[in-house]
């Protein structure tokens, strides 16, 4: 174990450092900014590779543009090897060392980014203290999804937390990092526009939202990677898993079915034939698993009866499209569960819940906002057939006519329309559109 001593010399070193570092221009994440201005521990929680790290250089350079002195402006790594081994005075010195480098005064206003904080030991406790003892700091910090699960930060802190959740790239910030023009404008519905964003979805499809692989020509071989180190580290070492051979075939089988309706039940007798006995509450167990990691989220269809909603078959999707491509067989049939995972991901970051309908016919998408039911929206890769566009009508009317909806949308791949049917019109809109903010 380090002395104290060798603790607050390696501090001093990176402290140092990090206040004479440029932060790298980075492609600009979308983030809430008001979260800033909240008293309360802030966390930033996703998949790994994600991109939280430079969403905490994003925040330091913001801060910095907006006025906020270079010495009030703390970070730190604690993957940082110059630390170890690490016993947990490094966060309790933290900062009376960062005082003796720059005089601060506790009635001032200090952001602190703490960068992959679970590597040190006690952090929670260190965290809810220096909270209550110093009002004006700002604390910020990340965890490995790997060690830290975002349901433990929050069980950590006790309610002190709020968290933002980093994803692989949205379609509006891949364009950014590809110099595209993200404005929306009507104009791009129709001529060159048109073709240059839906050449960009077709890549965005394809490859996914990863930062890094993103813009490779090849990105299969690093997003396998990804799920490679995914599985082993996020998944069989922290939970511990002994059936590995039996885990690997779920997460097969569940991959396989993104953007269709998911059963633990149907799934067992399927898993049972290959492998034996297998146990429900297992596989009930492997599903919480791969949701916890960021690797596949659950949908819930709506039900006015929350018991009865808990006991339908859900749908699967996936983390990232790009990433599904690269771990599964895919072809031109999938093309339009591709765009329903991609709609899912980018209703995922707006602030409503989000379910699906079925009853006798099945509508995508049904966003919630407070009590009611806002909108119904619709995924099909294109309507131009007319038994195609008869087929994702009816899920969608019903949808609307259930909740008194007097409009509702289709995303398709590129198509455009507008028209009335029964009760409500009716919007069809390329997802591109979309998902950039396009409304009409």
């Amino acid at each position: 174990m380090k002395s104290t001593e060798d603790t607050r010399y390696s501090l001093r070193i990176l402290l140092a450092e990090s206040h004479e570092k440029t932060w790298p221009s980075l492609i600009k994440r979308d983030f809430n900014w008001d979260l800033l201005s909240s008293t309360r521990l802030l966390t930033l929680v996703g998949p790994r590779r994600a991109g939280k790290t430079f969403l905490c250089y994003q925040i330091l350079r913001h801060l910095l543009d907006q006025g906020t002195p270079r010495h009030r402006l703390l970070y730190l790594n604690f993957e940082d090897e110059r630390l170890y081994p690490m016993s947990g005075q490094e966060l309790t010195l933290l900062l009376d060392v960062y005082e003796e480098l720059f005089p601060w005064k506790s009635a001032d206003p200090l952001y602190v980014v703490l960068d992959e904080i679970q590597n040190v030991p006690q952090w929670s406790r260190w965290a809810r203290r220096v909270h209550e003892q110093h009002p004006k700091l700002h604390l910020i910090l990340t965890g490995s999804s790997s060690k830290l699960l975002s349901t433990e930060l929050a069980t950590e802190l006790r309610g002190r937390t709020l968290g933002f959740s980093v994803y692989p790239y949205s379609f509006s910030e891949r364009l950014r990092a590809e110099g595209e023009d993200n404005a929306v404008s009507s104009l791009m519905l129709h001529g060159r526009g048109k073709n240059r964003m839906r050449r960009s979805f077709d890549q965005f499809l394809l490859k996914g939202g990863f930062p890094e692989p993103c813009l490779q020509e090849n990105p299969q071989p690093v997003l396998q990677s990804y799920y490679q180190t995914m599985f082993m580290r996020d998944l069989v070492e922290r939970y511990r898993i002994n059936n590995v051979p039996l885990f690997e075939d779920f997460l097969k089988v569940a991959i396989s079915r993104f953007g269709s309706l998911f059963s633990v039940s149907a799934l067992h007798k399927e898993l049972e034939a290959r492998h034996g006995r297998v146990s429900k509450a297992t596989l009930v167990q492997y599903t919480r698993y791969a949701r916890e990691v960021f690797l596949l989220f659950e949908l819930h269809r709506f039900d006015f009866k929350i018991r009865r909603q808990l006991l339908h078959p859900r749908k699967l999707y996936g983390v990232d499209v790009g990433l599904l491509n690269a771990i599964r067989f895919s072809s031109t049939e999938d093309r339009g569960r591709l765009l329903e995972n991609a709609v899912y991901l980018e209703l995922l970051r707006r602030p409503a819940e989000l379910y699906f309908w079925r009853q006798e016919a099945e509508c995508d998408f049904l966003i919630k906002e407070g009590k009611k039911v806002t909108q119904a929206i619709q995924v099909s890769w294109s309507v131009e057939k007319p038994e195609t566009r008869e087929r994702e009508l009816r899920g969608l009317l019903e949808a609307t006519t259930q909740f008194h909806l007097k409009e509702g949308l289709i995303l398709t791949a590129g198509e455009t329309a507008d028209f009335k049917r029964e009760h409500c019109r009716i919007r069809v809109r390329p997802f591109w559109y979309w998902a950039i903010g396009g409304q009409n």
